[in-house]
């Protein structure tokens, strides 16, 4: 097994010149009550009070780019959330302080060049604005991803995994399916599409509990037989009541007191010690069969709807780093990979980098098939670009063609079960069906050997930049060669020509994918000239 390397979609991408653009509040158009205000102190002297009302800008982006977007508003009546969009993409921002500050909507969005409708819509609403502004920013470091697991001594089984995940990063999206009994929605796929996701979703949520209608090795029995098939199992847990009290696991069902995490002498401390050891238990035979898995527990946990987030940040926060504590240093569980599921507002319940792997989202918008980009960038900047971030949980998933064109480099998606995989309110077959052919996703029959996987070599110096069209860039190398040369970009490579030294074309052909490699081991040694897009300028290669 090779070691981890250092980032290896740092994409040397060029940053553009283009100045910060400020966009006044009073300059949009205006409903649903909000007014312009005049003050002295204020940019333009003018600003607007939003009330219930709602601002629409259209703005010119002059270069295509990535760009950090922020908002200079107040909150005079205190604390307020209200809704963000770039087209047809949203998120929701919090104004917090009475005097004008900027607020961080997003950092590192795509835009392209041209014309783009921003909004500021009521929410909660009643915060005053003076304006929008964005910059441009270079996108060479949009990811600083950590290389390596939190746990010591991951298995082989489990770097390896993680490796094939890092790799894959911003360059592909992985497709996921959650189930609710074995292999259904896989089945249902492979039936209606021809194809299986790469990655499946279980839950414990049945086990532990004595339920002589189920077997409590259904969940990690499947996860080997999925594993077996070069694919990736997910695991959630719906940690039912550990007081045996009730089987509930909704906050409104049960009164089991997380609480009692910080009351080692507590017999609710005892109840979730011993749940925590019996779900080792079922990872250690995994760990045993040599097959990792990513690992989801205490998920939504802000969202307060189930027990381990009714009392809010603290006591869940203590019972993720007491789970990580005794699955990995206690009961040796070292063939997972923890990933924490964010909910908005939730920075305090944040378990902290040593105790994550990656941060995910669930994310669940009836038919919105937009790339959730928004979202992306907010998380990418709120983790400091050094974790994988994915949508772990979705009703109607991303198109893929929106996830290239915004740049929205979630790991992989993962509707949930029954009508969120089959029924079309969610998402149609049609787009199942484009999603899984489509070569930004991958699929089932396109996974490795997750056995034998090894790390994709890291590029070596000099890499040689080739400019493409609209701002792309592309890193080529080796430079000098006698048989391959690696091309890799942010999106589709696109049309790559290479030139012997007396201008005579020896390769002309259009890349669909952003990873590929040309093979000049047929050619006389000597210089050639590799060139792409419009302005088809050139890079030099050395043929051995």
């Amino acid at each position: 097994m090779k070691s981890f390397i250092g980032c290896c979609f740092c994409l040397f991408l060029a940053s553009t010149s283009v100045k910060a653009q400020k966009h006044e509040a009073e300059n949009a158009t205006l409903s649903g009550g909000a007014t312009v205000q005049t003050s002295a102190s204020r940019s333009n002297g003018k600003y607007v009070a939003q009330n219930g009302g709602n601002l629409n800008f259209s703005i010119n982006v002059p270069t295509t780019g990535y760009y950090d977007i922020s908002i200079n508003a107040a909150a005079p009546s205190g604390s307020k959330v209200n809704v963000f969009y770039v087209d047809n993409n949203s998120i929701n921002f919090t104004t917090n302080d009475i005097e004008f500050t900027s607020v961080k909507i997003v950092t590192g969005l795509k835009l392209s060049s041209g014309s783009h409708t921003m909004k500021v819509i009521a929410s909660w609403g009643y915060i005053n604005i003076d304006f929008i502004e964005f910059k441009a920013v270079s996108s060479s470091n949009r990811f600083d991803t950590n290389a390596t697991l939190i746990t010591p001594e991951p298995t082989d089984a489990v770097s390896r995994l993680y490796q094939f995940i890092y790799d894959n990063y911003g360059l592909k999206i992985i497709s996921g399916v959650m189930t609710l009994n074995s292999m259904d929605e896989v089945n249902w796929l492979k039936t209606n599409t021809g194809k299986e996701p790469a990655l499946v979703g279980l839950d414990f949520m049945h086990c532990g509990r004595n339920y002589n209608w189920y077997n409590d090795d259904e969940p990690i029995n499947d996860a080997k037989t999925y594993f077996n098939k070069n694919g990736i199992p997910a695991l959630c847990w719906h940690w039912r009541d550990p007081s045996r009290t009730t089987e509930e696991f909704y906050t409104n069902k049960t009164t089991f007191d997380i609480n009692k995490v910080f009351d080692e002498s507590s017999t609710e401390y005892a109840a979730m010690i011993s749940d925590i050891d019996y779900i080792s238990t079922k990872f250690k035979k995994l760990q045993d069969d040599g097959v990792p898995a990513l690992w989801r527990p205490l998920h939504e946990a802000a969202g307060g709807w189930f027990w381990w987030g009714a009392k809010g940040a603290a006591p869940c926060k203590k019972l993720w780093q007491i789970m990580y504590d005794r699955m990995v240093n206690h009961n040796g569980i070292h063939n997972l990979i923890w990933v924490w599921t964010r909910e908005p507002n939730d920075d305090d319940w944040y378990p902290g980098d040593e105790y994550v792997d990656i941060v995910s989202r669930d994310i669940y918008k009836d038919g919105d098939h937009t790339s959730q980009i928004l979202e992306f960038s907010d998380l990418n900047q709120r983790y400091a670009r050094k974790k994988i971030i994915t949508e772990s949980e979705c009703g109607s998933f991303p198109d893929p063609d929106n996830l290239l064109n915004d740049g929205a480099a979630w790991s992989w998606f993962m509707p949930w079960y029954g009508g969120f995989v089959r029924d079309s309110k969610y998402n149609s077959l049609a787009l199942w069906q484009k999603a899984l052919s489509h070569e930004y996703v991958i699929t089932l029959d396109e996974m490795p050997d997750l056995k034998t996987y090894e790390a994709v070599p890291k590029p070596p110096d000099p890499i040689l930049v080739l400019e493409g069209d609209a701002n792309q860039t592309i890193q080529v190398y080796p430079t000098i060669t006698e048989s391959f040369i690696q091309l890799r970009s942010d999106r589709p490579i696109g049309q790559i020509q290479l030139v012997d030294s007396t201008g005579k074309m020896v390769f002309n052909q259009k890349f669909s994918t952003r990873s590929d490699s040309l093979n000049m081991s047929g050619l006389t040694s000597g210089l050639y000239y590799l060139r792409s897009g419009k302005s088809m300028k050139s890079v030099r290669i050395m043929k051995k």
